[in-house]
């Protein structure tokens, strides 16, 4: 319960003042995806309460709907939402009990090699407050949720015992897979890139036996050439496969080593001008300002890591305990290639000087769903502050005094925090809600269309999106025709096309200065307003005064529907029924 304390408290200081409107806001990344895990949450309470198939919606894309499997739906928040009653309160519960735990599972973890608890404490919070989570947190909620991996790789190591050569391990405690499996559960309904993370630790941890890792002679000229060898001929081999025509859905996505040293833009201490340039520079990242390139982790714990490799490397400090552990040796390997996979195409600068053989899985069906690479960076938060101080105790043994290693690791603590502290976090609450909604909850019909349309997914966008329009949803109660999720079918993508009245409204919106779209004739209008039975129009402010608002007023003004300005919105309602 301590170290719950003393991680959350944590928690709660980097996301000030959060707690104290706990239950009516949230933490979001204006402009940005942030309001779509709130409707999640309110979706799956609402679908389970009602009776419904909470993987299924007909609130965005109206008539048509959409399926929910493969989109970042985070049901372990809606499940906790539907115990507790409230949407915001279930939101800001779970991520503080992940943070939690997620430092203490680290903590633990980290106790099994590490003997000094302030190494120990400092490893849980560089896994749990790493800027890569740091830097997600008000706009990827999923990927926050981490508390299971520590706790899953403990009773991983519990579970089963493996022999070099020997594919299948034995089972040393079925107690222990049975938790393995109920954590893997606990993370699908969390998030599937962290689900993969367990999935690929398991394999590489198991990988280091299957082909005898250990016992390779690295001071001899061999391993070396057939390590050249297979560099060189994933090289060939993936630059031929992309020459075929084969597509992949993450090299491109692949971060690039100078990223290593770029703290993120919510670094409150680290993040400097030099930085905010290489951000935004295309000639160096395929997506310029993407937190898709973050794989900051510090400068003092790698540069630590380093030199005590190289220490190890000349002889010039003993083995670590985690080395010594048959169980704990194969996290170095773990870790190289959660490295590697951070950069498929060891991205340098802007320039791709080599694919690496673990670029091969974003060929592979279903695998290659996982296309953003510098993502793994979560595991090498939790393994790299395991082998650094394993390694570090190695080296001050019989060297330093107990006094002097506390102080040692209270000024890497000092350091670390002074790295990874965030800006302070923008929020958004039911008080910001704009009053025009309001007034569309009092009103009777079935959906509300707002002004712009748009659908998203993560690959495609047509229209200009308000990324606020889900949020507002959990308010008004209408459904939308429009929608943004994870993945969208191409034909729900078609369907603003194949409507005639949101195609021509689509059309004024997105080319404001062409010549208007023919008019939709009555009978389309009418069967328009039977299908949708919409309960308002609402134009945002950017839209007011536009062609699009002349032409949606000219469309509606046979059907009498009453105009009135709410809040700097436009509404459009339908008289009196």
């Amino acid at each position: 319960m301590l170290l719950l304390a003393f991680y959350g408290s944590l928690f709660l200081v980097f996301t000030w003042p959060l707690a104290l409107d706990f239950s009516s806001s949230l933490l979001v990344a204006p402009g940005r995806e942030s309001y779509q895990f709130l409707w999640n949450v309110w979706h799956f309470r609402q679908a389970v309460l009602s009776g419904h198939n909470p993987y299924y919606t007909d609130w965005l894309f109206y008539p048509h709907g959409s399926g929910l499997v493969m989109h970042t739906y985070t049901p372990i928040i809606g499940l906790l939402s539907v115990v507790l009653g409230d949407d915001m309160l279930a939101l800001n519960t779970t991520l503080l009990l992940s943070y939690a735990l997620s430092g203490a599972g680290a903590y633990l973890l980290t106790r099994r090699w590490v003997r000094s608890p302030l190494l120990c404490l400092l490893s849980g919070f560089i896994f749990a407050y790493a800027p890569y989570k740091m830097q997600r947190l008000p706009e990827h909620y999923n990927l926050v949720l981490t508390a299971t991996v520590p706790f899953y790789v403990l009773m991983f190591l519990r579970a089963f015992v493996f022999r070099e050569g020997l594919f299948l391990p034995l089972v040393r405690s079925w107690r222990a897979v049975a938790l393995c499996l109920l954590l893997g559960i606990i993370t699908l309904l969390s998030d599937y890139y962290v689900l993969f993370g367990l999935i690929h630790f398991s394999l590489i941890y198991a990988a280091w036996f299957w082909f005898r890792i250990g016992h390779i002679q690295w001071r001899r000229p061999r391993p070396w050439l057939y390590l050249v060898g297979i560099l060189v001929g994933s090289h060939i081999l993936i630059r031929l496969m992309h020459l075929a025509g084969l597509k992949d859905n993450g090299i491109w996505w692949g971060g690039d080593v100078v990223s290593y040293l770029m703290p993120p833009p919510t670094s409150h201490f680290v993040h400097w001008e030099w930085v905010e340039r290489l951000h935004h520079n295309p000639q160096v990242f395929n997506m310029p300002d993407s937190l898709e390139n973050t794989i900051f982790i510090g400068y003092a714990l790698p540069l630590l890591a380093l030199l005590l490799w190289g220490l190890r490397v000349v002889r010039r400090r003993p083995v670590s305990w985690r080395f010594q552990d048959l169980q704990g040796r194969p996290l170095a390997w773990v870790l190289v290639i959660f490295l590697m996979f951070t950069v498929p195409a060891l991205r340098i600068y802007g320039h791709d000087r080599l694919n690496l053989p673990t670029a091969f899985q974003h060929f592979i069906p279903f695998v290659n769903n996982i296309r953003c690479p510098t993502r793994w960076i979560m595991m090498i938060g939790l393994f790299l502050p395991i082998i650094t101080f394993s390694a570090l105790e190695a080296a001050w043994r019989d060297r330093w005094s107990t006094l002097s290693q506390h102080a040692l690791s209270l000024l890497l603590a000092a350091i670390v925090m002074i790295e990874f502290w965030p800006k302070p976090y923008q929020r958004a609450s039911v008080t910001m809600v704009p009053p025009v909604f309001e007034e569309v909850a009092k009103l009777p019909g079935t959906t509300l269309v707002p002004i712009p349309l748009s659908i998203l997914d993560g690959s495609r966008l047509v229209g200009a999106v308000e990324f606020e329009q889900p949020f507002y949803q959990t308010f008004h109660h209408k459904k939308l025709p429009i929608g943004s999720l994870s993945r969208v079918s191409p034909e729900l993508f078609a369907s603003l096309d194949q409507e005639p009245v949101l195609h021509a409204l689509l059309s004024i919106q997105t080319k404001p200065d062409t010549v208007p779209p023919a008019q939709p004739s009555p009978r389309q209008v009418q069967r328009f307003l039977r299908t949708f039975d919409p309960a308002a129009f609402v134009i945002s402010p950017p839209y007011r005064n536009q062609p699009v608002h002349a032409y949606l007023r000219q469309l509606l003004q046979p059907y009498h529907y009453r105009e009135q300005l709410v809040g700097g919105y436009v509404l459009l309602t339908p008289p009196i029924r």
